[in-house]
């Protein structure tokens, strides 16, 4: 791979040429380096809650008893497609065979997710090297991507989203091999791992109409001439989509019309999931989730720089300058992909930001795109400090990114259930206890009876609650008093459901317990011990979804 060296000033120091020079003969560890970073701030935190698997690790939990024989991950769950599980699940057979036990499965099966975010990263710098960028933009892009605290956040769990980002990305670097070369074995494998992704998660199989729709455009001169040859590869590739999806979920082809008519329910249920009076769809509401994620300074940057090259595209369309091998040209097939991943959260009402991280490759793909303009821009202006300044933003949004990481490290290595954890050890035995879903872990055969508190959160006013039990849903201090239990365990993410005025609405009696509980209102229940975790504060003050919630735990007064 050849790299074109621009040429230095004489006043420049011989050791960045010779370091240029150096980096072109060796380009390959760039993005090794890039990987190695991210695990470097993904792996410390790894054995998170372990042996016991917090959410979102509900996935490899499901394998770990299907090894066990204790469940049937495959035949019972709809809402998530299998490839992930059964990577765990094999996975986890060769850890059982090498002699080493659950807790090991599962810190193997996130460090597995771990790897896949790293080699997405890998994947962007090729993406960008393969789209035209030299070997500086390819390298900002995958610092940038790296720079998405998101990015080691979703590291640390072994569930589906680290999945389907890495096979749409592999899938878009397919694309863009087939645009550069027109070999059809590029396409077919573009998509191959579309049907891997949506294999993954569902929302993966969005990214073939970005596939059909390049394929057909490109294609748009041959359509009399050439319609068998052109009907074959679309046959060809919905086959091998299917194909690829099949490995991952075999019931789609060995129970095809069972397994299909439930997925459709699932997918409808989960595009309405949150749906309440105050929600929007993702086309109004998505910005927000991707601020909130990001943190400003990547937002403003991925923001601007998906801005700039929609200009560029727009620019090249108006100037009737849009080559194949044009710059805009490469760059419309990244947005392509980029809005056909974005559809399913356009359309929903149901969009967290782990449902974003397909799109981030390609966002940083833009910002490495971008801030390479800038700097050229600054090198050709009559003023020298320009360029300087250019790398010392850069730095700084650098180095302000890298402490988001530290703080998100610091936030799993330092989870407050885990003290909470060795608290209830301390607490009489034969006595009963109820925790919410977000709790430590209980100690086995300590206390006489422990279950969930019963809370079932109800999203609409036509909401059944579950009954037939032994236990009342929804009865708050009463139902516990009834119970007479003698501590309750409360976590804050539960807790803080309950600030929304429809939830309370629609759950009048828990929400009133719950708030007199953190007042210390409660007739019968008393705080007994708190637990929670603030980071440094030279360190940025943010908080991640699933991870350190604050811990009170409640004895009753006898």
């Amino acid at each position: 791979m050849t790299e074109h060296i621009q040429n230095k000033t004489l006043s420049q120091p011989r050791q960045i040429k010779a370091t240029s020079l150096f980096l072109v003969r060796n380009e390959f560890l760039i993005p090794f380096a890039l990987f190695v970073l991210f695990l470097a701030f993904t792996l410390p935190g790894i054995s998170w809650g372990a042996p016991s698997g917090w959410h979102p690790d509900e996935i490899v939990i499901r394998s770990i008893k299907a090894l066990h024989g204790e469940w049937k991950f495959s035949e019972t769950n709809f809402d998530y497609p299998d490839l992930p599980q059964y990577a765990n699940y094999w996975l986890g057979k060769l850890v059982l065979a090498l002699g080493y036990g659950d807790k090991q499965v599962l810190i193997a099966a996130r460090v597995l997710s771990a790897v896949l975010a790293g080699l997405t990263i890998v994947i962007t710098y090729l993406i960008t090297r393969r789209t035209g960028g030299n070997i500086r933009t390819a390298g900002l892009s995958g610092l940038f991507l790296l720079c998405v605290s998101e990015m080691v956040h979703n590291g640390h769990f072994a569930h589906n989203d680290t999945y389907v980002m890495f096979f749409t990305t592999l899938s878009i670097l397919m694309l863009v091999q087939y645009h550069n070369q027109r070999h059809r074995g590029w396409l077919y494998a573009a998509f191959l791992t579309v049907g891997m992704a949506a294999s993954s998660k569902y929302i993966g199989g969005s990214l073939i109409l970005a596939l059909a729709a390049y394929y057909l455009f490109s294609q748009r001169k041959n359509f009399r001439g050439n319609l068998f040859s052109i009907a074959e590869t679309f046959f060809m590739g919905g086959a091998l989509t299917f194909l690829g999806y099949a490995v991952g979920t075999p019931k789609a082809l060995f129970w095809m019309t069972y397994y299909f008519k439930r997925v459709f329910t699932a997918l409808q249920w989960q595009i309405n999931y949150g749906n309440t009076p105050g929600s929007v769809r993702g086309i109004v509401g998505q910005y927000q989730v991707l601020l909130n994620g990001l943190g400003v300074v990547i937002f403003l940057l991925f923001m601007t720089a998906f801005l700039w090259t929609c200009y560029q595209v727009i620019q090249a369309l108006r100037n009737r300058s849009m080559q194949r091998d044009s710059q805009a040209g490469m760059f419309s097939i990244l947005l392509l992909a980029l809005f056909a991943l974005d559809l399913p959260m356009l359309a929903s009402y149901n969009y967290q930001f782990r449902y974003f991280l397909t799109i981030l490759p390609i966002l940083a793909v833009f910002a490495g795109f971008f801030v390479e303009w800038i700097y050229t821009q600054a090198i050709q202006s009559s003023k020298s400090v320009y360029p300087n300044l250019v790398i010392a933003g850069v730095a700084l949004i650098v180095l302000f990114s890298f402490a988001r990481l530290v703080s998100v490290a610091l936030l799993f290595s330092n989870d407050s259930r885990t003290p909470a954890g060795e608290f209830l050890k301390t607490l009489p035995t034969g006595t009963s206890i109820e925790e919410t879903f977000y709790t430590p872990d209980v100690p086995p055969d300590h206390f006489e009876r422990e279950f969930n508190y019963p809370i079932y959160f109800i999203r609409s006013i036509n909401d059944e609650v579950p009954t037939g039990k032994n236990y009342k849903f929804n009865a708050g201090e009463a139902g516990l008093d009834d119970r007479k239990t003698n501590y309750l365990v409360v976590d804050s993410f539960i807790a803080n459901k309950f600030h929304d005025s429809y939830t309370c609405s629609l759950m009048r009696v828990e929400c009133n317990f719950f708030k007199q509980l953190a007042s210390g209102g409660s007739d019968h229940y008393k705080l007994i011990a708190e637990f929670s975790y603030h980071l440094p504060a030279f360190l940025p003050q943010i908080s991640v979804e699933y991870v350190n919630p604050t811990i009170r735990i409640y004895e009753r007064n006898q």
